[in-house]
């Protein structure tokens, strides 16, 4: 089946997701932090809510990378070295600055609250396994990079099962050991089957097509949506496999709805939107620590989660500019330079 382009009003809805889920996590810990809802309201009466933003963006990460790698089959015949490099150069331009940035916060951070906690992850052991995405404690205040270690593995296996046929040695390597983290190692984790959420969002992206006109999409997705809160609120678990299926087949059928409508967003709104999302993997990894120290200093309630709200935006914004919203412009140069060396070796 032809690989057609999304429409306009589904690319925005998709950075709409992102960046809703993205400030999803920040309320969440904030809520957390500043209310002291751990182990109270979340997650006795509720699950957490910036768990289950987590399980949208498998879901979204799922889908998005399988669509792009079946565009990339169909109209330039595949190549598992492009996939590779644009996998690592979408992570690593966002990795290493968040994490010289939590570095630096967490340094000063420490020397003024030297009792804070997550200390004893503040070493070099947790700073190379969190570069390497190794799952392992996180570094310092960096706590939301598990997801990244988790989901890094799924993307070293679904790379070794689509590229099989290119190159069976590297796909080798990258099943087995991309298989035994994700199946062995994270999926004994508190997130429990989250691949299984990234790989129904893989095969929405494979069946795309072939939905693509079902009547009353959007009405459906209010359904599904429904029946995915009915179960979390009943299992009271983030993680639930069965309520993130739901939640997954609800914002496929969004997805399709959208798709389908096509009736041309205004550009300033679809410009304001990738912009908005363009920043959502940095707030993602750095949140987490302004949150943290901003507790310390004695911020709370409220106000304190309207300030981390608004700082935790600002500084992703700031970090991203110069790092994450170049990641297409460094994959093509380190494609280039890597193309340009089979060349000459060859």
């Amino acid at each position: 089946v032809l690989v057609k382009p999304l429409s306009s009003k589904c690319v925005t809805y998709f950075d709409f997701i992102r960046f809703f889920l993205a400030q999803i996590v920040v309320i969440g810990h904030g809520f957390g932090f500043f209310f002291g809802y751990w182990d109270g309201f979340f997650p006795l009466k509720a699950p957490y809510i910036q768990s289950i933003a987590v399980v949208g963006f498998f879901f979204v990460s799922g889908f998005l990378i399988c669509r792009s790698v079946l565009a990339n089959i169909e109209y330039k015949g595949g190549d598992y070295l492009r996939y590779y490099v644009d996998r690592f150069a979408r992570i690593y331009t966002t990795l290493v600055p968040c994490l010289v940035f939590v570095l630096v916060v967490d340094y000063f951070g420490f020397l003024a609250f030297p009792d804070a906690g997550l200390r004893e992850n503040l070493n070099a052991n947790a700073f190379l396994n969190s570069l390497s995405l190794v799952p392992s404690m996180p570094f310092g205040t960096m706590r939301p990079v598990w997801s990244l270690m988790f989901e890094w593995w799924i993307y070293i296996l679904f790379g070794g099962i689509v590229f099989f046929r290119k190159n069976w040695i590297l796909s080798s390597v990258c099943i087995g050991f991309g298989g035994y983290y994700t199946f062995y190692v994270n999926a004994q984790g508190e997130a429990g089957h989250l691949e299984i959420i990234w790989f129904v969002g893989a095969f929405s992206a494979f069946l795309f097509e072939r939905i693509s006109r079902v009547v009353g999409a959007k009405y459906l997705a209010s359904v599904v949506l429904l029946a995915s809160v009915a179960a979390y609120l009943k299992t009271l678990n983030a993680y639930n496999v069965f309520a993130g299926v739901l939640l997954s087949i609800g914002l496929l059928l969004l997805a399709v709805g959208y798709n389908s409508d096509r009736e041309m967003l205004r550009p300033r709104l679809s410009y304001a939107f990738s912009a908005l999302a363009g920043y959502s993997f940095t707030l993602f990894l750095t949140h987490y620590t302004v949150l943290f120290w901003l507790q310390k200093i004695g911020f709370s309630g409220l106000s304190g989660l309207c300030i981390s709200l608004v700082l935790s935006n600002a500084i992703a914004y700031a970090i991203a500019y110069v790092t994450e919203s170049h990641h297409k412009e460094i994959s093509s140069k380190l494609l280039g330079f890597i193309n340009l060396w089979r060349s000459k070796l060859v």
